[in-house]
């Protein structure tokens, strides 16, 4: 898979993320992902590939994607989840979660919304960790799957 970390396969994975799913209640707001990255796995940061929330969840906010998270990376504002890239480890296991499919790696982000990248980088520090699913909007099913949702985006 391109967006995995090189070296490490898919039962490494999931090996560190049931490890770290381990640590969830006591590393809220601590350095647990940049550890990590660095110096649990041996990898330099710039092997790390961050994933990214598109267009698609905004006003869909979907959350099953934030229960799986191993480092609570998912920041929840009114009608959009943003990934925090410095605390993405690239595990993929949100990207699966989510109903929408509007979580991708940022090397394969589709055409047209390469700025999500720098919008995730930009809200994420803003709003807070959600690491627990709550209900979606009630109308979240009847934007799933409109594009071009930029300007309802609430911040």
């Amino acid at each position: 898979m391109a967006s995995m970390a090189k070296g490490l396969t898919e039962t490494d994975i999931a090996n560190i993320s049931v490890y770290l799913s381990t640590l969830k209640p006591y590393r809220q707001g601590s350095a647990v992902a940049p550890a990590f990255r660095s110096a649990a796995v041996g990898l330099r940061e710039e092997e790390f590939v961050t994933h990214v929330v598109t267009d698609n969840c905004i006003k869909c906010k979907y959350t099953d994607c934030v229960e799986v998270c191993p480092v609570d990376c998912f920041h929840e504002g009114p009608n959009f989840l943003a990934i925090d890239p410095e605390e993405c480890i690239d595990c993929t296991l949100c990207v699966a979660e989510c109903p929408a499919e509007a979580i991708f790696a940022e090397d394969d982000v589709p055409a047209g919304q390469e700025n999500y990248l720098a919008l995730n980088a930009e809200l994420a520090p803003l709003w807070p960790v959600i690491a627990a699913r709550i209900d979606p909007p009630a109308d979240a099913d009847s934007w799933n799957g409109t594009p071009d949702k930029l300007p309802l985006l609430e911040r």
